[in-house]
């Protein structure tokens, strides 16, 4: 049965009814200012039901927030200059205003007559580094102009075609400009791994000016020192880590953007196939079995290169492979510096060597610890794969110095540093902090060098 108000309250209802219809149809065009995350709901951004309505509201609230992207462009920006800076002073300083002084070819080094007589600058030691064979490569990317004599291993160094077949690709095999274009992808690769990491310290809720800590990371040094193709690398495991944590669950679609980093980080180094079998395990512990075909497929550009390249190029006959696990980086430990020490800068040199390697160790066991733990996360399950990798590296030219050691390792010091971000114990940026002091010794005497020639 219903029941019947008097009529002072029948009047007092319609009353609170009218105030009520009114208050609403004056704040119908009023945002409700909610946290940025409920933005996309846009019955969260409206006093209004109607979704025209709401959508204003979005429009509003978003544009009085600043777009982070902007701050972590601008440190990204900062480092690309501090990069390109370095480079302008080592030419001038250093190699005489030549750009190929940077590939750091050897005084003895075999080359090709094309490149021999003027266009390249040597180094002033008679071996040179690695640069000076992706150098060769970027001239020569499909093997085809009979190159393969002047390579120390054909066929390692071949497989690695990412940087220098991106710089012929560019320049469509133009002898005269792919050097500098190698050069410009490198400092490419540093705006991007300043940015990415950037935008990864704010989606941790840190400033963005984490991201000139890109420049710290070993391979990246050594790269911007030698040319080596580590710093792209190095950049990808960055963005691989920024796009794959947020686009890993099971609802959402890893977008391009992911997988292009994947086939590219396994044409840069073979290393890079530790990112796509870290996500393709990831994805498939969650159950996502298709982001991990996706995964999957991402290494098949690199297998046929491999395929193309073991066809044109001897065997590879260098003993890579550990005769026991991890027994590389323990005979460089028991063996120590084999050099003569003869003045205080070597042996405070041959110092910091052993704190290096000291800091691949503690590396090694916090990833170990993150697998006993049963850390199942993509940067915990990246770092850990890596350190099984390591354990078949028995060459001890990998182990032999912090130059190499540390650009071959900075995947597992990135995953770990990226952890500290995420805000685990300063334990995990340790590592990369007994790596740098031997690199910033040598810059030390680049930069004398460089400054003397300035003068």
């Amino acid at each position: 049965m219903k029941t019947k108000l008097l009529p002072s309250a029948e009047k007092e209802l319609r009353r609170v009814r009218w105030k009520v219809r009114r208050r609403r149809h004056a704040n119908r065009h009023q945002p409700v200012l909610l946290d940025p995350t409920l933005w996309d709901n846009p019955r969260m951004c409206s006093n209004s039901s109607r979704p025209e309505r709401a959508q204003e509201g979005v429009g509003a609230v978003a544009r009085r927030q600043p777009d982070p992207r902007r701050a972590a462009l601008g440190v990204a920006l900062t480092a690309f200059l501090a990069a390109t800076a370095w480079l302008v002073l080592s030419v001038v300083g250093i190699y005489d205003g030549q750009v190929s002084g940077l590939f750091y070819t050897g005084s003895k080094t075999a080359l090709p007559t094309v490149l021999a007589q003027s266009h390249t600058r040597r180094g002033n030691d008679e071996t040179g580094y690695d640069a000076q064979f992706y150098h060769l490569i970027a001239h020569d990317p499909l093997i085809r102009r009979s190159f393969v004599s002047y390579i120390d291993n054909p066929r390692l160094r071949w497989r690695r075609i990412g940087l220098p077949g991106l710089a012929a690709l560019l320049v469509a095999g133009s002898d005269r400009y792919v050097d500098y274009t190698y050069i410009g992808i490198q400092l490419g690769f540093v705006l991007l791994g300043a940015f990415w990491l950037g935008r990864y310290a704010q989606q941790q809720g840190r400033h963005p000016a984490w991201g000139l800590a890109f420049l710290l990371v070993p391979a990246v040094l050594v790269s911007l020192d030698r040319m080596t193709v580590d710093l792209p690398l190095a950049a990808l495991c960055i963005g691989f880590v920024l796009y794959g944590t947020t686009l890993s669950r099971t609802d959402v679609k890893a977008p391009w953007v992911l997988y292009a980093i994947l086939i590219a980080a396994a044409l840069v180094r073979e290393t890079g196939m530790i990112l796509v079998a870290a996500w393709c395990l990831h994805c498939a512990l969650q159950r996502n079995w298709r982001s991990a075909v996706l995964g999957a497929n991402c290494g098949i550009p690199t297998l046929a290169w491999w395929l193309y390249v073991h066809s044109r190029t001897p065997i590879d006959g260098t003993p890579w492979l550990a005769t026991y696990p991890f027994s590389g980086i323990i005979e460089r430990t028991v063996q120590g510096i084999d050099a003569p020490l003869f003045t205080t800068w070597l042996r405070v040199t041959a110092g910091l060597e052993e704190v290096a390697i000291a800091g691949i160790w503690l590396a090694l066991l916090i990833a170990c610890v993150l697998a006993w733990t049963g850390s199942w996360g993509l940067v915990e399950l990246t770092a850990i794969l890596f350190v099984a990798f390591s354990a078949t590296l028995g060459k001890f030219d990998i182990w032999a110095s912090a130059y190499a050691t540390g650009r071959t390792m900075s995947p597992l010091l990135i995953m770990l540093g990226l952890l500290f971000l995420r805000g685990r114990s300063w334990a995990f940026a340790l590592p990369l902090l007994l790596v740098l002091p031997r690199i910033a010794l040598q810059y030390q005497a680049q930069l004398k060098l460089a400054l003397q020639g300035i003068r």
